[in-house]
């Protein structure tokens, strides 16, 4: 039945036309929230002395938080986490049209940064277009000589914690937000990793959630959680942190989308 149709029944039946259109808009983001989800791993690939764990929450129906996992061989992977400003419908979209771009293109790239310059130089012109940026971090995990290879782009330094060791280490690197300058060069580091070795790879959404004095999580209340729960699985850190985040704001509901990636080496 075409539109016009629905109306005139809903008409004919007493049922406001305006409710009908906000159902049917209702059910047509919830399988766009459907779909997003979908397009994103719920279980990261087995890599031999890794374990690994993977979380993404949206705020609204749809959300502009992105992860994903590029696995080479039995010992190597690609892992990037991305955030698209907003998180609206237009964020999802952007995200979508991200996984597409590096899926097809960037982790193919002989490194972290240069997977990043071909993201920028990919999107550029569609994030001008829609005044949109995306903040990507992107790396390289040899499990073999637990080498990390990385490359930032304006995005939350993902947290390394030293096995027996207290205090964290931020993995930062130079390099602006994606979709604000079109030639940018991505500075690329590295890091050689140890068994015990806990990496946590989040989205702003973790950092900035706010308790009712407006104050927020911040990175270090992040770390304490990571460190609280390190001797548990990656899937028990994802959930004492996000535990943790609703207990300092104080609501079940989230104010911006949450991404968290959890990598232990054994």
């Amino acid at each position: 039945m075409t539109k016009k149709g629905n109306t005139l029944r809903s008409k004919r039946e007493g049922i406001d036309p305006y409710l009908t259109k906000v159902d049917e808009y209702m059910r047509e983001m919830a399988t766009a929230r459907k779909i997003q989800q979908y397009l994103l791993p719920d279980v990261p690939p087995d890599l031999r002395g890794v374990r690994m764990a993977c979380c993404s929450i949206p705020a609204h129906l749809v959300g502009g938080d992105y992860y994903d996992f590029f696995r080479w061989d039995d010992s190597s992977l690609d892992l990037v986490i991305a955030d698209v400003s907003g998180h609206n419908l237009g964020a999802a979209l952007i995200m979508v049209e991200t996984r597409s771009v590096l899926r097809a293109h960037a982790f193919r790239s002989g490194n972290a940064g240069d997977a990043l310059a071909v993201v920028n130089e990919l999107l550029y012109d569609d994030l001008t277009r829609t005044e949109l940026m995306i903040s990507m971090f992107y790396a390289k995990l040899c499990a073999e000589t637990r080498l990390l290879t990385y490359a930032n782009g304006g995005h939350n330094p993902p947290l390394l914690l030293r096995c027996g060791q207290e205090g964290y280490i931020e993995l930062d690197a130079d390099g602006m937000v994606l979709g604000v300058l079109k030639g940018v060069d991505f500075e690329e580091k590295n890091i050689l990793l140890k068994e015990g070795d806990v990496l946590t790879f989040y989205t702003d959404g973790i950092t900035e959630s706010q308790n009712e004095s407006g104050e927020m999580f911040g990175v270090e209340r992040l770390y304490q959680a990571v460190y609280a729960y390190r001797g548990a699985p990656p899937e028990g850190i994802i959930d004492g942190v996000l535990q943790r985040v609703h207990d300092f704001s104080g609501r079940m509901d989230l104010q911006d989308d949450v991404s968290l990636v959890i990598v232990k080496i054994d």
